[in-house]
């Protein structure tokens, strides 16, 4: 809205993830229609609608070591700054590394539950984020189960979510749906999307359970 990006400049923004319902209370880009879509080029086409003058150039990489190809010298060389919006450590540490060594300032920022926390990192002014940096994560990202768990903890809890996702909160839900009147009442003054996909994972355990109980009467009249 200030222009940033206008007037021949440029904003580059990348993200390797999808858009998430978890996504949707914590900045004001994307709506629960955007779910799934990419994170990047969702962000450019809102940033479009908000200020038709600013450039905008969506990249879905992941920056890394891996990446440096395509975010090499000339890439940072021709940077004024860069801004963070990462949900792990190691990412924030890798950017502010690079940015300290091409002299780019940095701004840093993330949330974490009802905190949020913001640094402004300025070349030979400020220390940089790596100098007092936050400690070693409790949780696992949602973004990194979904779509690049790369060590044994984040496959065990992708399987636990899932297990409870299906075996456990879909069983709650139908035991709440059978024995509580104002259920359906209260589930569709949820936010967004999760009435439709409460009442569907209802709907698909009442479907196995009919079928479940049918397969019993079959056998019980053949045996």
């Amino acid at each position: 809205m200030i222009g940033i990006g206008s007037n021949g400049g440029e904003i580059i923004v990348t993200d390797m993830d999808l858009i998430e319902k978890s996504n949707l209370n914590r900045q004001f880009l994307f709506r629960p229609h955007d779910v799934q879509k990419a994170k990047s080029q969702t962000a450019a086409q809102a940033i479009k609608r908000m200020n038709k003058e600013v450039k905008v150039t969506a990249h879905e990489n992941r920056v890394g070591t891996e990446t440096e190809k395509f975010y090499d010298d000339d890439f940072f060389e021709n940077l004024d700054g860069v801004a963070n919006a990462l949900d792990n450590t190691d990412a924030r540490i890798y950017m502010d590394r690079r940015c300290v060594y091409y002299r780019k300032p940095l701004i840093d920022s993330g949330t974490l539950g009802t905190m949020g926390n913001i640094q402004v990192i300025v070349p030979f002014v400020t220390e940089s984020y790596s100098s007092s940096q936050d400690p070693p994560e409790k949780s696992i990202p949602i973004c990194t189960l979904k779509n690049f768990p790369n060590a044994i903890e984040h496959t065990l809890q992708w399987a636990r979510d899932n297990f409870e996702g299906m075996f456990k909160q879909a069983a709650e839900n139908v035991s709440q749906y059978i024995s509580d009147p104002t259920f359906i009442e209260r589930v569709l003054k949820l936010p967004g999307v999760q009435p439709l996909e409460i009442l569907e994972s209802i709907r698909v355990c009442i479907k196995f359970i009919f079928i479940f109980l049918k397969s019993l009467i079959i056998i019980n009249y053949l045996f």
